[in-house]
């Protein structure tokens, strides 16, 4: 997957590539073959993704024999794997950042990305508050790469960051499909597949694959500023680490097995429904999926994350690879 913020990297080493990409505001270098026409209308307001848009993509770098045997593999794999993210229109963004329905371009490069993974054994859930019955049912596709779910979070947590409870609408949905063999959960806006990485999990089933920073977490006021806002024991475990060599964890990349995934996300929404939390009990917004995500995965799965190389790209990096997932 390529992770937030890809973009052109000169010289870079083989073992600085990824699976997964942060797209960070640059399209993916794929095939757009008849999606180069595509027009995305979401509310009356439409977005032309033809010919006449300017094309700010670098050539991908890094490229090897890697690139080539991944394209194969994709083409060979048994196996499935299930994307599942969201876009909520009816709360404003955690961070501020969105104040009124995001529009099409929002997710046009994880679109994007979805229907042009070689193969045809991934497909992606977009859980979704507000988007009208044309617009899901014109860019679902009729061999389910592309589906929308429309959910009801008006009962949930109203302090609740959405990058926050969208991991207990993620938990529902995968129990109600046991079916499903591998699960990645990533973000939307700036997350793009590249290939399909059911077959590097098949590889490591009992592994949860995550996303990591570039960033030690400790120490770092802002980090331990976080974990303030979750308070007791998160706070006192945070202070607790000695290994400062610790990178953060990217909670824009989740996934692995269905049943390692499941142990993750009852672990997390453990923390993230705390009704201890300093934030919560101080009345204050819970938008504390950050050192939870890391709490959570570090308590219980140190040992058996897997991050980094071959999974993802390097987090705001800008890199456009087509060696990672």
């Amino acid at each position: 997957a390529v992770g937030a913020g890809a973009a052109a990297c000169d010289g870079c080493e083989a073992d600085d590539a990824s699976l997964l990409q942060f797209a960070g505001g640059r399209p993916l270098a794929v095939d757009e073959g008849e999606l180069a026409e595509l027009t995305l209308a979401l509310e009356g307001e439409e977005m032309s993704f033809g010919d006449g848009v300017s094309d700010p993509r670098t050539p991908p770098c890094c490229g090897s024999d890697l690139d080539f045997s991944l394209l194969v593999e994709d083409h060979n794999l048994k196996c499935e794997t299930v994307f599942l993210t969201n876009v909520f229109g009816t709360r404003s963004d955690p961070q501020g950042k969105i104040h009124s329905p995001p529009t099409a371009a929002y997710f046009d490069r994880y679109y994007r990305s979805i229907l042009s993974l070689p193969g045809g054994r991934a497909k992606a859930v977009i859980l979704h508050d507000f988007l009208t019955e044309d617009v899901t049912k014109n860019y679902s596709t009729a061999d389910g790469a592309i589906s929308f779910l429309k959910v009801d979070i008006s009962g949930m947590d109203a302090k609740m960051g959405l990058n926050d409870l969208r991991y207990q609408l993620f938990e529902e949905q995968i129990k109600t499909h046991p079916e499903w063999d591998t699960v990645f959960m990533t973000d939307i806006s700036d997350v793009v597949a590249v290939h399909n990485p059911c077959g590097f999990v098949d590889k490591q089933p009992d592994k949860l694959f995550a996303g990591k920073q570039k960033i030690q977490m400790k120490p770092y006021t802002y980090i331990r500023g976080k974990f303030a806002e979750l308070g007791g024991k998160y706070l006192q475990w945070y202070d607790s680490q000695t290994d400062y060599g610790l990178e953060l964890l990217n909670a824009g990349i989740l996934g692995g097995k269905r049943s390692v995934v499941m142990k993750a996300l009852s672990h997390l929404n453990t923390v993230l429904l705390d009704p201890e939390l300093a934030s919560r009990k101080n009345g204050t917004s819970v938008t504390v999926n950050m050192p939870a995500f890391n709490y959570a995965l570090y308590s219980n799965f140190d040992g058996n994350l897997v991050s980094g190389f071959p999974l993802h790209s390097k987090f705001w990096a800008y890199e456009n690879r087509t060696d990672v997932y």
